[in-house]
């Protein structure tokens, strides 16, 4: 009896207490911008070599060396590629935290949208305030084909945002352009970007009417169809407003990759500044706390992820 006391004794002795992990906000933030700063030189590389295949197909074809049916394939892949560079370029990823670089983030980006045939600085304002109005009915700039009731709606509905097809949009860009100089500014350096484009397509479909059909324009659509289902509706479908819960994890069986990543965007809302290629090693840091948060399937997320950025969440 007296051996056991004292083995029990021993075994409290020699029992150590770990604290448990501290799931402040602070110490988030803290872990949160380790991650942020760096120059993302693999999306100035994708934005550059997806403009040249771009480029280098219309030359192959107008020269007859490529097929267009071959020129049509190749460009409906490499032009779903066209925006993400912008995107990383919107939010300052391009230049990283080197304030003297910050014209690659344009540079960069409005070369890599030619594709598309879309202004950087009227999507990166736009998109400025989708991040700050997220899932808001009323001032979210993608709200129309975000909550929409099925993907291929969301394909659909993503088209009819210029003009007058949407009414909400237009009296939300008036209202900004009237009251945020900046925003007013950038909306008119872009303009004239969007009236130099239209002008280049009209002369384009002129003189080389089947390219621009099959090389241009029909990528083009197909490329915002994908961006409003994989960027828009998937991430954050039927979701409500709130820094951690307008946005979920999400998977469809297809590697990341060709998704953009897009299945973890759940990380861009929470910390913009993170860049996109470091997301799944922020992830795997910040899991814990976007579980405490409550993120929409952040509890079904894997502590690893692993073939960064090749794999898709399986466990969701």
């Amino acid at each position: 009896m007296v051996m056991d006391k004292l083995a029990r004794k021993e075994s409290l002795d020699s029992f150590e207490v770990y604290p448990a992990q501290d799931l402040s906000l602070e110490e988030e933030k803290k872990i949160a911008r380790s991650f942020m700063g760096r120059i993302e030189w693999e999306m100035i590389v994708i934005g550059l070599t997806q403009f040249f295949v771009w480029l280098g197909v219309w030359v192959l074809v107008v020269n007859g060396i490529l097929p267009i049916w071959m020129g049509f394939l190749i460009l409906m892949v490499s032009t779903t590629f066209a925006y993400l560079p912008s995107h990383a370029g919107q939010h300052g990823h391009l230049s990283g935290s080197k304030k003297h670089l910050a014209w690659v983030d344009y540079v960069v980006g409005q070369i890599s949208l030619i594709p598309l045939a879309q202004s950087h600085d009227i999507l990166k304002v736009t998109h400025l305030k989708h991040h700050a109005h997220t899932n808001d009915p009323s001032r979210d700039p993608d709200y129309k084909h975000t909550h929409t009731g099925s993907w291929l709606k969301s394909a659909l509905q993503v088209h009819f945002q210029t003009g007058d097809r949407d009414e909400r949009l237009n009296e939300m860009i008036e209202n900004w352009t009237n009251n945020e100089p900046k925003f007013k500014e950038a909306v008119e350096r872009g303009a004239l970007v969007s009236l130099g484009f239209f002008v280049i397509q009209i002369v384009m479909a002129i003189n080389f009417p089947l390219e621009t059909l099959f090389l241009w324009w029909l990528p083009r659509k197909f490329t915002v169809s994908y961006l409003g289902v994989i960027f828009s509706h998937m991430p954050h479908r039927d979701l409500p407003v709130g820094r951690h819960a307008d946005t979920r994890f999400w998977a469809n069986g297809i590697i990341r990759f060709f998704n953009h990543s897009m299945q973890i965007h759940a990380m861009h809302h929470m910390y913009p500044k993170i860049c996109h290629h470091d997301e799944p090693k922020a992830i795997e840091a910040l899991r814990p706390y976007m579980i405490e948060r409550g993120i929409p399937g952040a509890d079904k997320i894997p502590e690893r992820i692993i073939n960064n950025p090749l794999t898709n969440l399986k466990s969701i």
